[in-house]
């Protein structure tokens, strides 16, 4: 029986309220960066712009956690861009997840805008249940908002040695912080 495979492209955006400059090394901090981001956790280097991690995603009934590896490529720190090519393979139901995001800072007034596109590609299980693109697509929105709202608190906490927010699941059917 062939596994189910499905292929989504997503395009997102966020603003922070600092300067592209200062956005930067922010970003490629990855795992201070991926702190922020809802679900994951153990998120280390392993080598020079690679990293390994784990994210924990709940799809209505189905809470899966996936591993993965993470590769920075194509970095362009005159033109802060860059492309991060990502595997992830989920520890108890086979199922998989490829992506390949690029994003580029541009200045907007007040700070940065992190403009994203995201080729993904999920095979197994979870796409079985009914989550085509357009709720994949919707997922991912909440997830890049909830990103971009921790983002910003710890940019903010930065100087004031403010705790970062608390790490939030991931979840189809909205989410919760753990």
């Amino acid at each position: 029986m062939a596994r189910s495979v499905t292929d989504i492209q997503i395009q997102n955006h966020f603003d922070i309220p600092v300067s592209p400059a200062a956005a930067w090394p922010i970003l490629m901090n990855v795992p201070e960066t991926a702190a922020c981001f809802p679900g994951a956790s153990g998120v280390e280097a392993v080598a020079e712009n690679h990293y390994k991690g784990r994210v924990t995603v709940k799809l209505g009934p189905l809470t899966m956690v996936f591993s993965g590896n993470l590769h920075i490529e194509r970095r362009n720190d005159a033109a802060h861009s860059a492309a991060i090519k990502a595997a992830w393979a989920e520890t108890k139901w086979r199922d998989n997840a490829n992506t390949m995001t690029q994003f580029a800072l541009q200045e907007i007034s007040g700070g940065t805008r992190v403009v994203m596109g995201s080729d993904l590609q999920l095979a197994g299980q979870v796409t079985q249940y009914g989550l085509g693109a357009g709720m994949i697509s919707a997922l991912s929105a909440q997830l890049i908002a909830m990103f971009a709202e921790n983002l910003r608190g710890k940019i903010q906490a930065a100087g004031s040695n403010v705790s970062p927010p608390a790490a939030q699941q991931i979840s189809g059917l909205g989410y919760r912080r753990t």
